[in-house]
């Protein structure tokens, strides 16, 4: 095992992390349980340790050395109601999981014209697990996306109003998938398949942030695409009687290039104790235009290789939060979230299956001298959808059945401990 790897795996031991499957497409906003709270209003905020991932710009507001440590915790839940070649309906649940990704930030004020601040946060995520014999498990039954980013940025304050920010991202990416391979067509039963594989890949991110008083500030982010490599192994639980050149392990790799974003914030405070964000991220996910995973050896004889279209598109993503200080201890939060889907019913699958999303977001925030807790609770829901059949994989099977997704929800609870030194 190499360094880097053994940097990831103790990371992901003292965080936990697991997934999520509740932003655009496969994208994480949870980066602080404050900014969770106000919707991810934090990009004209940005005034707390967490700015790191939502405007690095901003951490020149911020005296001396800031840390921030926490995680969320994601419970999605939902129905898909499939129907087979011959009309026979069934509803299958997904199953329940806890997700946990995991937020650290640190701050420190290098000159009075420039900071330093370092995170490590995800910005990918995704989890979906069915049971492993239900009607579409020709698709997928297990689907898991991780992300792990080390992101150190360099703040400058250019003027007393105007601050700019530069950084380089370090991306950990992790691709699992199990599906069951039908069998039939080789006068086998099914056969389990697992593809899994890991890669690093490197960005850069640019933010400003502008603000002429306590009553305005505005800020503007890039992040830039990150194309990752996958490389790992497909491995195939093989039943009695599989002849010699089918289904055998091999090594498999896929290319991925995750998209850039541009997010815009404006921070009004209309009261000296009310302050009100609104935010639009626009994410470019045309960048997802297909999924091809190439194989040392090949699956079967005959077997050809092919991409599997996905064909995403660009997308919005709405935010508003609002943070009322009722008094010098307690805050108290909240937001709301419009969400757009960048995947069409077209191409839909069951790794992705839902529809544009809305978040309501609640929190509340404890400070002292030098230490502050930050709560959150957030309820997400799906709008339902349709998909038809089709086939989508590379051995010819209708494995995507006429489904509706129906009922899909994500309970969210973060949490954050900061401390200023």
């Amino acid at each position: 095992m190499n360094w880097k790897r053994v940097v990831v795996l103790f990371l992901f031991m003292c965080f936990g992390y697991g997934g999520s499957v509740h932003a655009a497409g496969f994208a994480l906003y949870e980066w602080g349980a404050r900014g969770t709270a106000l919707g991810g209003t934090m990009i004209g905020r940005a005034d707390d340790a967490s700015a790191v991932a939502y405007n690095p710009a901003g951490i020149t507001q911020l005296e001396g050395t800031r840390t921030k440590l926490g995680f969320s915790v994601v419970a999605p839940g939902g129905d898909i109601r499939t129907t087979d070649e011959t009309g026979n309906t069934e509803t299958t649940s997904i199953e329940s999981n806890y997700w946990i990704p995991p937020h650290a930030f640190l701050t420190h004020q290098l000159t009075d014209q420039a900071w330093l601040g370092l995170g490590i946060y995800s910005r990918f995520g995704l989890g979906t697990e069915y049971p492993d014999d239900w009607p579409g498990r020709y698709n997928s039954y297990y689907n898991r996306v991780q992300s792990l980013s080390f992101n150190p940025n360099l703040a400058l304050k250019i003027s007393d109003s105007w601050s700019m920010a530069f950084g380089i991202e370090v991306m950990w990416f992790d691709f699992k998938q199990e599906r069951a391979v039908n069998g039939q067509a080789f006068g086998l039963s099914d056969i389990d398949a697992e593809v899994h594989g890991d890669s690093f890949g490197f960005g850069a991110n640019a933010a400003l942030h502008y603000k002429p008083s306590d009553t305005w500030a505005v800020g503007l982010t890039y992040k830039s695409r990150v194309k990752q490599t996958v490389s790992g192994d497909a491995k195939f639980d093989r039943p009695a009687g599989t002849p010699p050149g089918f289904f055998q392990n091999t090594s498999a790799e896929g290319d991925i290039t995750l998209p850039d974003s541009f997010g815009l914030g404006v921070m009004y405070r209309p009261l000296e104790r009310l302050t009100l964000e609104a935010n639009a991220i626009y994410t470019l996910w045309s960048t997802y235009d297909e999924l091809k995973i190439e194989y040392s050896e090949p699956l079967f004889p005959g077997f050809e290789e092919r991409a599997i279209d996905k064909k995403w598109e660009d997308v919005w993503r709405f935010q508003f939060g609002a943070e009322y200080d009722l008094t010098e201890l307690i805050d108290l939060r909240l937001g709301y979230v419009f969400d757009q889907i960048p995947d069409r019913d077209k191409y839909a699958d069951y790794m992705t299956p839902t529809n544009d999303r809305h978040i309501i977001t609640s929190g509340i925030g404890f400070s002292w001298d030098q230490a502050s807790l930050d709560l959150s609770y957030s309820y997400l829901w799906f709008a339902n959808r349709s998909i038809d059949a089709r086939d989508s994989t590379d051995d010819g099977t209708i494995d995507i059945l006429d489904s509706r997704f129906k009922d899909g929800h994500t309970h969210i609870g973060s949490m954050s401990f900061s401390y200023q030194f």
